[in-house]
C-alpha cells in the first residue's frame, strides 16, 4: 500500500475541526484506502480509540441496510450511545445513501460530538447537495490517480527512470494495477476496461438515467481521441453526424455533464489574458487517467504529444488551486496554473529539436508581460535550462 502523504498533509489540519471533509475523485482512485490511512493516523498519532471511530463503506454489503439518511442517523446514534468522547465518522461513497446531506447537516451542528469525513465519486452531487445544506461548513479534498512519484513507490523494482515513465505513459496511475503480477498490455488494459465499465455504468448511466449508452461511449471516445484539443458540443455533433450517428446538442451536453461529473474527464476552461476574462467556448477536456484512455482507444505513438500534455495537466491539478488554458493575442498558452492567486505559465511539447518549434513555444510565453514564472516542459533532454527568462524542464524531472 502506498502511503499518500501529500493528501494526508492537506487534510490533517482540518481533522478534529468543525468542518466536514469531503474527499472526492474518480471511482477506484484510492479514496477508501486513503480513509483507512487517516484512521490509522488517528489511532497511532492522535491516540483516538477504535471505539470512537465509525467507518461505513457503502460498497460493502455489510452496510446495505443503510439506505437513507434516517437509517444512517439511527446506526451512528446506536454506535455512540453513552460515549462522551468525540466520534470520528467516515462514510465511503456516501452518494449511495438517499438524502444523506440531511443527516450530515444535522451532525455538523454538533462539532464537539462529531468529526465527519465523507467520500464520493460524483462531483455535482457534492457541490449541489452539500453547498445547499452546508454553506461554509465543508471543504472538498480532490484525490487523483497516482502521480509519477507515487508510481515510483509502487514499482520500486523498476530502477530505470526512463522505463518507469514509459510504463506510466502506457498504463496510467490507477492504484489497482498493483494486483497484476505482470504489467503487460493484455492484462493491464483488460483490468482498466473493467474499471472504466464500472464507472460508466454505475456513475453515469445509472445515476444520470442515460438511455443511449452507445452514444455515451461514442462521445467518451471522441474526448479520448481529442485530449488537448478545444472541444464544443457543436464540434462533437458534427463529428457524430459525419459518422451517421444520430444526436443533438442538448443530449451531447447532458452526456458531457455525466462524463465530467463522474471525473472521467476534467474540463479545462479558457482564459483570455489580455481581456482578463474566462471564455465560455473552446474548453479542453483531459482524461482523469491516461491508462483508462488507452484501455478504450489504444495507445498510439502519434498521440504522444497530447498524452504528455494530459499528464502535465493532471500534475498541475494536484499542485495548484486551479488550472486554465490561456489565450493572448491569438496565441495559445497550454496552461495557466494558479496558486494563492498567483499564476505560473506552462507550455508542453515533445521536443525542442528545431528552432521553429522553440520559437513557437516561447512566443506565447514572451507575450505575457509579467514577472511570474514561465516554463516549457519537454520530453527531450534539452541542453539549456533557461531561454529568455523561461525555464526549460524535462517532464520526468518536473513530475518527480
Amino acid at each position: 500500500m502506498i502511503f499518500r502523504k501529500y493528501y494526508l498533509n492537506k487534510i490533517e489540519p482540518f481533522i478534529g475541526k468543525p468542518v466536514i471533509k469531503a474527499i472526492t475523485g474518480l471511482r477506484r482512485v484510492g479514496k477508501s484506502t486513503f480513509i483507512k490511512q487517516i484512521i490509522d493516523y488517528l489511532q497511532k498519532e492522535k491516540g483516538v480509540k477504535p471505539a470512537n471511530i465509525i467507518y461505513i463503506n457503502k460498497e460493502s454489503l455489510d452496510f446495505d441496510f443503510i439506505a437513507n439518511y434516517k437509517e444512517l442517523n439511527d446506526y451512528v446514534s446506536k454506535k455512540i450511545k453513552n460515549k462522551k468522547s468525540k466520534a470520528y465518522i467516515f462514510i465511503d461513497e456516501i452518494q449511495e445513501i438517499e438524502a444523506f446531506e440531511k443527516t450530515i447537516a444535522s451532525w455538523s451542528g454538533e462539532p464537539d460530538k462529531y468529526d465527519i469525513t465523507i467520500t464520493g465519486s460524483n462531483s455535482s452531487m457534492f457541490s449541489s447537495e452539500l453547498a445547499t445544506k452546508l454553506t461554509g461548513r465543508y471543504i472538498d479534498f480532490p484525490i487523483y490517480p497516482f502521480s509519477l512519484s507515487e508510481y515510483k513507490e509502487l514499482y520500486p523494482n523498476i530502477t530505470s527512470i526512463d522505463n518507469l515513465f514509459e510504463n506510466f505513459i502506457k498504463y496510467g496511475g490507477m492504484p489497482g494495477l498493483k494486483i497484476l503480477e505482470k504489467l503487460e498490455d493484455d492484462f493491464a488494459y483488460m483490468f482498466l476496461r473493467s474499471i472504466h465499465d464500472t464507472i460508466v455504468l454505475k456513475d453515469i448511466v445509472r445515476r444520470k438515467s442515460i438511455r443511449n449508452v452507445e452514444l455515451l461511449r461514442n462521445i467518451c471516445n471522441f474526448f479520448y481521441s481529442n485530449i488537448s484539443n478545444p472541444t464544443t458540443a457543436l464540434s462533437i455533433n458534427s463529428y457524430l453526424k459525419n459518422q451517421h450517428i444520430k444526436s443533438s446538442v442538448p443530449s451531447i451536453l447532458a452526456y458531457i455533464d455525466g462524463l465530467t461529473d463522474a471525473r472521467l474527464f476534467y474540463q479545462c476552461k479558457r482564459y483570455d489574458l489580455k481581456g482578463k476574462k474566462h471564455l465560455e467556448i473552446n474548453s479542453k477536456y483531459y482524461a482523469s487517467d491516461i491508462g483508462l484512455r488507452h484501455s478504450q482507444i489504444g495507445f498510439s505513438v502519434k498521440d504522444f504529444s497530447n498524452i504528455l500534455e494530459n499528464i502535465v495537466y493532471l500534475e498541475l491539478k494536484r499542485r495548484f488551486d486551479s488550472v486554465y488554458t490561456g489565450e493572448i493575442n491569438n496565441l495559445e498558452i497550454d496552461f495557466i496554473a494558479i496558486k494563492n492567486t498567483e499564476p505560473v505559465y506552462f507550455q508542453v511539447c515533445k521536443n525542442l529539436d528545431n528552432d521553429s518549434t522553440l520559437q513557437r513555444e516561447i512566443k506565447s510565453l514572451l507575450a505575457v508581460k509579467d514577472n511570474y514564472p514561465k516554463y516549457i516542459i519537454t520530453y527531450d533532454k534539452y541542453p539549456h535550462s533557461n531561454i529568455s527568462g523561461i525555464k526549460v524542464k524535462n517532464i520526468i524531472d518536473f513530475l518527480l
